[in-house]
């Protein structure tokens, strides 16, 4: 089997001895009793398409994506009202949910920011127990089913609902190479050393192995800025993966396409078995906050051959990178002290070949962990003829 990235590893469990919830069965059932279905639009179209707007902002009119995502022609739309860049998932996102509701024919399609009645209150409520927000809405022409795209912290990302019943199913979209999520690991100390604290301990749970590893690993922070951290025992990273769906962020499903560009459901609970793994650390990670290593960070200046006087840094220009803004242009979107320590543009002001701004503006990376799936070789079949007998 041709692999492309280096993993973890696919751990062969026994799949007899992760039972199936009587939703699951249900679910899979109805999805299986459906003709198999490409997704709308295949991974290489995204591409095109992401890339595309990338680079022109601009789509292709001949895809006639309004008609066949109508979700992704609005998320497009907000992109270019705001400037912002759409994250490539949210292509795939889109694109799923359109097909599964195609399956399970719900043909009424609704932006629910411009909407809201297409949802009754007690529909609202019943998702937001789940910590979901309704994105885009797609019902069933007699309204007795609604697949409701959403967003909300530690959701998923939509849910299926039998209105009269009241009966939910959560989904989770995820492209063929996935995150099943990211969060911010805890502050490590000026001597680059990570202790886990009771927070993380009580809200991520599942990372907690991992991270352990890694502290039983001695790992310095200040030792690996420069690149990300994947030396995990496979089994912690199995754990973390199979986990995720289990605590606040509860999914009975995943919909992921095959290699045939299929759309395929699995069990989240039994993700781990039919996808590769692999775990992640990102001493950059991608939010930032005010400077807790003020100590080092002072160190860091110095190395570049800068100064601080008053509260005032001084650097030559030469010493620092730049990295882009996010969105796809060329705008200077940081000045780079290193990979961990960065000042926005609009903190800096240049005299010279010297590059100033104060001390107080400088902004620290917060490390991150993930893990991340790879169905390379999933096929459609394989899932539909293990599962069969369980419905």
């Amino acid at each position: 089997m041709k692999k492309t990235k280096k993993l973890s590893g696919r751990i062969k469990a026994d799949r007899g001895h992760i039972p199936l919830t009587s939703g699951q069965k249900e679910i899979l059932n109805e999805f299986y009793s459906v003709t198999p279905t490409r997704v709308l639009f295949t991974k290489a179209e995204r591409n095109s398409i992401w890339s595309k707007f990338k680079k022109k902002r601009e789509f292709p009119s001949s895809l006639n994506i309004q008609q066949k995502c109508p979700a992704l022609a609005d998320e497009i739309e907000k992109s270019l009202q705001s400037g912002k860049l759409i994250q490539s998932a949210i292509f795939s996102e889109c694109v799923y949910a359109q097909t599964l509701a195609n399956m399970f024919e719900l043909n009424k399609f609704f932006n629910f920011a411009i909407s809201p009645e297409c949802l009754d209150t007690d529909i609202v409520n019943l998702i937001a127990s789940y910590r979901l927000k309704p994105r885009y809405v797609y019902k069933s022409i007699d309204k007795s089913r609604v697949l409701v795209q959403a967003g909300g912290f530690d959701g998923v990302d939509s849910a299926l609902i039998t209105v009269h019943e009241k009966k939910v199913f959560t989904i989770e979209f995820k492209e063929p190479a996935a995150k099943t999520s990211e969060f911010d690991l805890p502050r490590y100390k000026e001597d680059g050393y990570l202790i886990l604290d009771e927070k993380f301990l009580a809200e991520r749970p599942h990372f907690v192995n991992m991270v352990n590893e890694q502290i039983n690993k001695k790992l310095n922070f200040w030792d690996v800025m420069g690149s990300n951290v994947n030396d995990f025992d496979p089994l912690n990273v199995v754990f973390a993966v199979s986990e995720n769906y289990n605590h606040k962020k509860y999914a009975d499903v995943i919909c992921v396409e095959d290699s045939k560009g299929i759309l395929t459901m699995i069990p989240a609970n039994q993700v781990t078995l039919w996808a590769n793994t692999k775990g992640e650390i990102r001493p950059g990670g991608r939010n930032a906050y005010s400077v807790w290593t003020p100590t080092v960070l002072r160190s860091f200046i110095a190395e570049l051959g800068g100064s601080i006087r008053d509260g005032s840094v001084t650097i030559p220009l030469k010493s620092m990178t730049t990295a882009r803004r996010r969105g796809g242009n060329d705008d200077v979107g940081r000045f780079k002290i290193n990979p961990i320590f960065f000042v926005y543009p609009d903190k800096v002001r240049k005299s010279g070949d010297q590059i100033i701004f104060d001390l107080e503006d400088v902004r620290q990376n917060k490390a991150t962990i993930s893990a991340h799936m790879f169905f390379d070789d999933l096929e459609i079949e394989e899932v539909h003829n293990h599962y069969k007998a369980e419905f």
